[in-house]
């Protein structure tokens, strides 16, 4: 859980309860997260997981604790825990998109010192994104 609260709000996450509550379709908290960071991810392998609808092979899901302070649940599983050849890992962090990915598996804080220069006259810069691509399927 994503620990944090209002500035206005007295918590202690260590002891106190979540104060949910449901407006609209929504569940929300006052004056804190509700701790649903990775909820988005956990709701559709649970649906997969309780549907008789939807057509699939076997299925694992993996939940895991502490993912946002250094992911010591995962590190703590040992290599022969899982059977399947393919990770889909749900995550997101941006508002209504979902990442098959990690969101913050490893930090990386990198200084570089460099020299500004002016773009000569005539020439343009570009930023390219890639997305979309397909994967190949792994090999045993």
């Amino acid at each position: 859980m994503v620990c944090e609260k209002n500035s206005d709000t007295v918590h202690d996450f260590d002891k106190d309860p979540i104060k949910a509550y449901v407006d609209g379709e929504w569940i929300k908290a006052h004056g804190t997260t509700l701790g649903a960071d990775d909820g988005i991810g956990v709701a559709v392998q649970l649906a997969i997981l309780a549907s008789e609808n939807i057509a699939h092979g076997p299925i694992e899901c993996l939940f895991t604790v502490d993912e946002e302070t250094g992911l010591s649940g995962a590190f703590g599983l040992g290599a022969d825990v899982l059977q399947s050849r393919i990770l889909l890992n749900l995550d997101s962090e941006d508002w209504g998109e979902i990442f098959i990915g990690c969101a913050g598996g490893k930090d990386t804080k990198a200084e570089f010192n460099y020299k500004k220069e002016t773009i000569p006259a005539g020439m343009k810069t570009y930023k390219i994104n890639v997305t979309g691509l397909k994967r190949r399927p792994l090999r045993r």
